[in-house]
């Protein structure tokens, strides 16, 4: 008899620019790379951020990039969908976007999985947005001039693209990750406390004032967790069993065959 079981797991996607790239980064312990640890034999995670992308060319690769679903076939468990960053450049550069567009786009790109007309529809799949973390304008420039770079954005300019992305979850009702709110309210929480800072305190959680050090990628991990648990718990890790059975629960070959075969 062939063998039931399919040879591939479902997935949680996270779709996103650079800070989900880097998500992948386990020298700064990153968040993408905490979730696989987390759900591992559980989910395989996909990592579709692209480095320097904004919403418009999201839109684009998108279903290039993410396998169409058939019937009978894996499915995405969770997407998480993390932009705003690269779209909030100054008007005039190549990745900024207007940001009524930018809302549109968020609200479309989690409409590929939602909407019955998708080639990517799947009506289970369960969707996080992300608020981009604030710029920190002083570290940020201090970067960009060591890297010969101009300075692009800035926390003032950026922080309505968090906004469109607050008010895209609470029209679609899907939960957000408010990374920006949270910290800046630890940011803030430390310069009250009068602790110097040559940055401001934006390098507790940024390594250049916009892409996430070992603390940033902890913060994220730890929020998106939280909202997970408080929103579907059905993908609290601890109660999804293992794909493959641990192998103290099968005594031989073919009990495990039968435990596969019977999934």
């Amino acid at each position: 008899m062939p063998p039931t079981l399919n040879k591939d797991y479902d997935k949680l996607i996270c779709i996103g620019d650079s800070l989900t790239q880097h998500g992948w980064d386990v020298t700064k312990q990153g968040w993408v790379a905490q979730l696989a640890r987390t759900y591992l034999r559980r989910l395989d995670i996909i990592n579709r951020g692209f480095s320097g992308f904004n919403s418009r060319w999201a839109k684009i690769v998108i279903p290039r990039t993410i396998p169409t679903p058939v019937e009978g076939s894996v499915r995405p468990r969770l997407v998480t969908i993390f932009y705003g960053s690269n779209d909030a450049q100054y008007a005039g550069m190549k990745c900024h976007v207007p940001l009524d567009e930018f809302k549109a786009n968020i609200i479309d790109i989690v409409n590929v999985f939602r909407s019955p007309g998708s080639e990517l529809y799947s009506p289970g799949t369960r969707v996080i947005l992300i608020t981009q973390p604030p710029v920190g304008d002083r570290l940020y420039a201090h970067s960009s001039v060591l890297q010969g770079k101009p300075v692009d954005r800035r926390k003032e300019t950026s922080e309505p693209y968090a906004e469109a992305v607050r008010e895209a979850a609470r029209e679609l009702r899907v939960p957000c990750v408010d990374l920006w709110t949270a910290m800046e309210a630890k940011i803030k929480a430390r310069q009250n406390q009068g602790t110097p800072s040559e940055f401001e305190g934006y390098e507790d959680y940024l390594w250049d004032g916009l892409h996430l050090n070992d603390n940033g990628n902890n913060l994220l991990f730890k929020l998106l967790m939280e909202t997970i648990t408080a929103n579907f718990p059905e993908l609290i890790p601890d109660s999804m069993p293992f794909i493959i059975p641990p192998f103290h629960d099968f005594a031989d070959p073919e009990e495990l065959i039968r435990m596969l075969d019977s999934r």
